[in-house]
């Protein structure tokens, strides 16, 4: 698993193409969307399926603290309804 993203107030770097926190937001989007999908594909294990879902919704905390849920729209009726539930 990844740490815990660092959020700051900074301003953007002038200069540099693509800083380290960039890098370690990536790997927090990339890592819940992969979390996202095997939750909706998981059908058989319900306590897998779970795990997958409590990792998302702790996961979705600092990336909505980020800001990702207001430029990025969920499309799927399920996960969008439990990101919704959890706020």
């Amino acid at each position: 698993m990844h740490g815990v993203p660092t959020l700051s107030n900074r301003e953007p770097r002038q200069g540099h193409p693509a800083a380290p926190d960039a890098y370690a937001a990536m790997g927090w989007i990339e890592a819940f969307s992969e979390l996202a999908q095997m939750a909706i594909a998981e059908e058989d294990d319900e306590s897998l399926r779970r795990g997958y879902e409590d990792e998302l919704l702790r996961r979705a905390v600092y990336l909505r603290a980020a800001g990702l849920f207001d430029v990025v729209e969920i499309r799927h009726p399920a996960l969008r309804a439990m990101l919704d539930d959890a706020r």
